[in-house]
This record gives structure tokens, C-alpha cells and sequence, in this order.
């Protein structure tokens, strides 16, 4: 596969014009030339062959060749809702997540959060899903929603919470025949659990058809609170364990993503 090259807009008169970080990459760091052939994809589920004509500093024009709609993105739904870690684990746990297909991220303030999701963070989190999402195929972005409190997550409603990919596409996606298919909602209820080490069924054992969508809450170092455990218990939220050892909070993201993830892919890649 030609390396990949993200850039949410259609083409206009079947060209991308690539500028700022996606033409550096390409133009200082791949040392692409015109006449070079790369692939474009718009985070909505389409990928585009494009030759490149023009290049300039900062900026990088390439002729639509074909497009097609593929979606590497897994049968169900993941919705991963937890109280990120700092520095470089943060940016691990995003790339990770990106990689196994979890379709939503929801940053959760706790009592006992030590990193603070500031515009700027959701920034920097959305560049780095960005480019996980190139070095791995990934034709759907991982949606990163406003940071929640736990009172404001007991209080959301399950549309609110579950990953669609359908939101918000409708609108950009262009009229190129057969290719403006987007996937449809599932019509599941959505499962909604919380990771708790105590007294908790263990999260391998939990059933749930192949489709059903899932949420799962992961609290800081330390876990959530009792009287956050308690908020959660009371608004649905089912308490469960990822094993006998305390993980880690990208440990026990990807863990979850893994479990629920792994082996439920809509089709092999191309």
C-alpha cells in the first residue's frame, strides 16, 4: 500500500491540495516527488489513489486517480470512557486504541484524574488519532467527544455515549457514484460497564451478541471513588474485572478494547 495521507475535504475538480502537517510529512519526511503515487483517505471510510502533480513547500496538490468506500472497522461499536493518564502513556494509549478499532473516546474527569483535558490536549489527541489512523489503515477516525465528570456521564444519554459513525458524515461526503454508503447504526442496546477489581464478574465473562455495542469506563491510578463507583452502579453502569492483578490505565484500556475487539472484524482488509 502507497503510504497514507489524511485530508477530510472532497476533491474540487478531482485534486487535493495536501498544506501543513500532511504536505510536510510528505514533501520533508517521505521525500515524495510529482509523479509519486499516494493514498489519501478522509477519516469518513473512503480512501482515494492519487498522483501527485505539484509541490511546494508547504503544500502539495495530487490528482484523484480512483476512490473507493472500504471500512476496516470492527462489527461492534467500542466506546472507550476513561481518566487519562499523562505524557507519553496518554499518547500510547491513543495510538493503541486507534490500532484495535475502538470507535469512541470519552476523556473522564474523576476525583482522583491527574491529567487535565484542556482544548489544547483534545488538539494534540486528535492529531496523534490522526496519525495512528495512517500508520494502520484505518479509514474511520476514532471520534474523541468533550471531556465528561462522572455526573455528567451518569446523566448522558446511550446515543450520547455509543461511537456513530453515521453523525455528522452525510454533509461531506461528495456525489462519486456507489460510494456514499455509510454504515448503518445498530439497533442493539448498548452495554455499559465500569472496571472495578472488587467483587466484580470478570470482564471476559461478560455475554453479549457479536454486534452489540459496549461502553466501558476505566478510572484513574488508584479507581474510581465508592461514591463514584456508586453513581455509576446507579445509572446502569455494571461493575467488572479485568483479572486478578491492578492494571494500569492504558493497560487496562487496551485490555478491554482487546477483549471485546479482537477477532470481530466486518472484513479482511484489501
Amino acid at each position: 500500500m502507497s503510504y497514507r495521507f489524511f485530508h477530510s475535504q472532497p476533491p474540487v475538480d478531482d485534486r487535493f491540495q495536501l498544506a501543513s502537517d500532511q504536505a510536510h510529512h510528505a514533501i520533508n519526511v517521505m521525500r515524495y516527488r510529482e509523479g509519486d503515487r499516494i493514498v489519501i483517505f478522509d477519516g469518513f471510510g473512503r480512501e482515494h489513489d492519487a498522483l501527485i502533480e505539484t509541490l511546494s513547500k508547504k503544500k502539495l496538490t495530487a490528482k484523484r486517480l480512483e476512490t473507493r468506500q472500504f471500512d476496516r472497522s470492527l462489527s461492534r461499536s467500542i466506546t472507550i470512557v476513561v481518566a487519562l493518564p499523562k505524557g507519553d502513556r496518554q499518547k500510547f494509549l491513543i495510538e493503541k486504541l486507534v490500532e484495535l478499532g475502538v470507535t469512541k473516546l470519552i476523556p473522564l474527569a474523576t476525583s482522583r484524574s491527574v491529567a487535565e483535558v484542556t482544548p489544547k490536549a483534545i488538539e494534540r489527541i486528535e492529531k496523534q488519532i490522526i496519525e495512528a489512523s495512517k500508520q494502520c489503515g484505518r479509514n474511520f477516525l476514532m471520534q474523541i467527544a468533550s471531556p465528561s465528570s462522572i455526573p455528567q456521564l451518569c446523566n448522558l444519554p446511550d446515543a450520547d455515549v455509543l461511537g456513530d459513525q453515521t453523525s455528522d458524515q452525510a454533509e461531506t461526503l461528495t456525489a462519486i457514484p456507489n460510494l456514499n454508503v455509510l454504515p448503518k447504526p445498530t439497533a442493539e442496546p448498548l452495554l455499559k460497564l465500569m472496571a472495578h477489581p472488587y467483587d466484580s464478574k470478570v470482564l471476559s465473562d461478560v455475554a453479549l451478541e457479536s454486534t452489540q455495542p459496549v461502553a466501558i469506563a476505566i478510572g484513574p491510578e488508584g479507581g474510581f471513588s465508592d461514591s463514584e463507583v456508586t453513581q455509576l452502579s446507579e445509572s446502569g453502569w455494571q461493575p467488572v474485572s479485568l483479572g486478578p492483578t491492578i492494571l494500569r490505565i492504558e493497560t487496562a484500556a487496551i485490555a478491554a478494547a482487546t477483549i471485546f475487539g479482537i477477532g470481530k472484524h466486518v472484513s479482511a482488509a484489501p
